[in-house]
């Protein structure tokens, strides 16, 4: 029987990024995974490495530690080298309602002052940004923040790890005895001294206790366009999507779209939060929806064909904040999950501070408000 310091199950861009910090941290490490890796989320994802679009408080704060250090894991010889790159970003508002939503945004980085900067707000947008239509009432440029898409973040960091990996093979028990866990896949069981179930919507079939629920997002992918190809600096951002994120509905405020520019000249336009797993499933009335916003405020986009529509689920948790840490009951099982489209920006902290917790044997007070204990109630009834 094969035997590794940690098992990490979920080969996403979080569970890659805590394999390849743990074998910086001399672990022997095996990651396994259902389909193979970035299959779920990490592989249906914008890629925006964002301080801008995480809620206040932990999550924003978190987010900038991370975008930091995505500039130094992104040096020559760094696993994000060639994958993480700096870009602008911007936000912008229609009616009064998103305006109100850019002044919390604006106020929100001003008292960072951290990576993420304001470098301008523009109330006749249409002066500053080449090709916005007449709809976009106030724009807020954002310097500092990055990109990295998600699947390209998750080879990287595994390519970096050389750990063991165990793809079509999908972890479906554990028994944790004394100094050891026994972690079951089918037919094949390997030993581990730690695992971490970083599974997505999986974990919750792992932990049914953990309130692990599906938030499903439609995306759009355009063509690159004939002649010239008039294009974004950055992604741009409707200030309804922020209000989305807070209210976790659609509500009376615009249709919530981001348009961002890929580097083959495309567009990938999204996206929207239903409460379903279906990742097959696409509905007309949303797409219509997102593409209408697009359009009216970035008119480039009348020209371009639709040639790719697909729907990504991310795993959520009902109080809104991911879940990270020692799993309760459990003194070698660790859990990161639910970061409902911000795995991407945090992958870099969290697989950081993971590997660090799990090497050492305890969690870092600066995951706390992410701990599952949070939730001990529910694990007990």
């Amino acid at each position: 029987m094969q035997e590794f310091d940690l098992v990490v199950a979920g080969a996403g861009v979080m569970g890659a990024s805590i394999a390849w910090h743990a074998v910086q941290q001399g672990l022997r490490v095996a990651v396994v995974d259902a389909i193979g890796p970035a299959a779920a989320a990490s592989g249906a994802s914008d890629g925006a490495v964002s301080v801008a679009s995480k809620k206040p408080g932990v999550l924003s704060n978190m987010a900038d530690t991370s975008l930091a250090y995505c500039y130094e894991l992104a040096q020559p010889g760094g696993p994000l080298e060639h994958v993480f790159f700096p870009r602008p970003s911007y936000f912008f508002a229609s009616d009064q309602q998103e305006s109100h939503a850019l002044d919390e945004l604006v106020k929100k980085l001003r008292e960072m002052n951290g990576i993420a900067q304001v470098v301008s707000d523009e109330s006749k947008p249409t002066d500053f940004l080449l090709g916005l239509g007449q709809s976009v009432q106030r724009l807020v440029e954002i310097g500092g923040e990055g990109h990295m898409l998600g699947y390209s973040a998750t080879h990287a960091y595994l390519q970096h790890a050389r750990a063991e990996c165990f793809w079509r093979t999908q972890v479906t028990s554990f028994d944790e005895s004394d100094g050891s866990i026994l972690v079951h896949m089918g037919s094949t069981s390997v030993k581990a001294k730690n695992l971490m179930l970083a599974l997505g919507l999986g974990t919750g079939q792992m932990l049914p206790w953990l309130p692990v629920i599906p938030r499903a997002g439609q995306l759009i992918v355009t063509d690159a366009g004939q002649g010239f190809v008039q294009s974004l600096p950055g992604a741009m951002t409707a200030a309804s999507y922020l209000l989305s994120k807070s209210r976790d509905s659609v509500g009376d405020f615009p249709t919530p779209v981001v348009i961002d520019p890929l580097k083959t000249g495309q567009f990938l336009i999204g996206s929207s939060r239903e409460p379903h797993n279906d990742a097959t499933r696409t509905d007309l009335t949303i797409l219509k929806a997102l593409l209408a916003r697009a359009v009216d405020c970035y008119p480039a986009l009348k020209h371009r064909r639709v040639i790719r529509v697909f729907t990504g689920v991310r795993a959520a948790i009902e109080d809104g904040l991911p879940v990270v840490g020692k799993v309760p009951g459990h003194s070698r099982v660790w859990v990161a999950t639910g970061f409902e489209g911000d795995g991407i920006c945090l992958s870099a902290l969290v697989g950081r501070e993971m590997a660090a917790a799990i090497a050492q044997g305890t969690p870092k007070d600066d995951m706390k408000d992410l701990s599952p204990c949070r939730f001990e109630l529910k694990r007990k009834y």
